[in-house]
């Protein structure tokens, strides 16, 4: 059955709200032990507290005072409750033979499964509004785990605008590779980071966009191109990725193709080359009179559209049908 994009976010939207709504994780209890804690505890784990903990990983305690996680005093976070085995599970048996591990892992040797370590994190941020999508996000599709990229005992790189491209660039080197193009958005320069444009927990929109659309996307920064205009361009209107690179290109304003040539992709019937007979049309005449060479291309080709056809996003002039003025 077709369905329009928006219909299709919308119930895709409607499918994901619902199991998180009724889960196992929603809505818990205020002193209700999770599920997964749960099964541990059923299998003769007790807690131990703190102190035990901080035998063997002083560091790791010291660390993660100094966090949101670590705050005893706040009786939101899980620490104050049950301190580290708030989210690692009851440590007796740990304690008492810690190479067999016996609590939930997010990482070493022996990492316990990813449905336990995200299911720990979503006891907590299940409600955030950035994790609705989150079943249907490309990460969760890899088997990407909230540590993959988020450090709990201390204070991640991928929360921090300076360094959050570090961690993006981990997985993506393709996209690092196009901001060092000629033409990018300042994404070295701290000024624009992924999470900007993109949700990295998952979103309606494509490639995990905030946006229903690229074009809404763009918009957040470029309202001057969105319009309406009285006289559209129709590729602006379609998909700004129709003319212009996202993360790079060696190419000014992060065009797919220099000048004419990018021109010429659509407007085919408007040739660049040498005029002989009936070949072109009565406006590449002019043009080769106004660059006074009909003997070569290169001026041309030199000068550019946007010489003329400055208002290429659209124009509200009554007199701007060409997109001149």
């Amino acid at each position: 059955m077709f369905m329009y994009p928006a219909c299709r976010s919308l119930v895709c939207t409607l499918g994901i709200l619902a199991p998180l709504l009724v889960g196992p994780f929603a809505n818990a209890e205020e002193g209700k032990t999770p599920d997964i804690l749960a099964s541990l505890i059923d299998a003769g784990g007790t807690y131990v507290g703190v102190d035990v903990c901080k035998e063997c990983h002083e560091d790791h305690l010291s660390q993660i005072v100094r966090t949101k996680h670590g705050q005893i005093a706040d009786r939101r976070t899980l620490f104050a409750a049950q301190g580290c085995e708030a989210c690692h599970g009851p440590g007796s048996k740990h304690s008492e033979s810690p190479e067999k591990v016996g609590l939930i892992s997010f990482g070493g040797k022996r990492p316990s499964p990813l449905e336990a370590q995200n299911g720990i994190c979503l006891e907590c941020h299940q409600r955030d509004n950035h994790l609705l999508n989150w079943q249907t996000s490309t990460h969760e599709a890899n088997n990407m785990a909230c540590v993959s990229c988020h450090v709990v005992h201390k204070p991640s790189k991928v929360q921090e605008r300076t360094t959050q491209a570090e961690v993006c660039y981990a997985c993506h080197q393709n996209i690092r590779a196009q901001t060092y193009q000629a033409s990018t958005h300042p994404i070295r320069e701290d000024k624009l980071v992924c999470s900007d444009c993109h949700n990295p927990h998952g979103a309606i929109g494509p490639a995990g966009l905030k946006q229903f659309t690229v074009n809404d996307n763009c918009y957040s920064c470029h309202a001057e191109k969105r319009g309406p205009f009285l006289w559209e361009h129709y590729p602006v209107v379609e998909d700004c990725r129709l003319c212009h690179r996202v993360h790079g290109s060696n190419h000014p304003a992060l065009l797919v193709k220099q000048g004419p040539q990018l021109c010429q992709a659509c407007h085919a019937n408007i040739r660049i080359g040498r005029l002989t007979g009936s070949e072109g049309s009565s406006h590449i005449r002019r043009m080769y009179e106004f660059s006074n060479s009909t003997d070569s291309a290169r001026m041309i080709v030199g000068r550019n559209c946007a010489n003329c056809h400055s208002q290429v996003h659209g124009s509200n002039h009554p007199s701007g049908a060409n997109l001149l003025r």
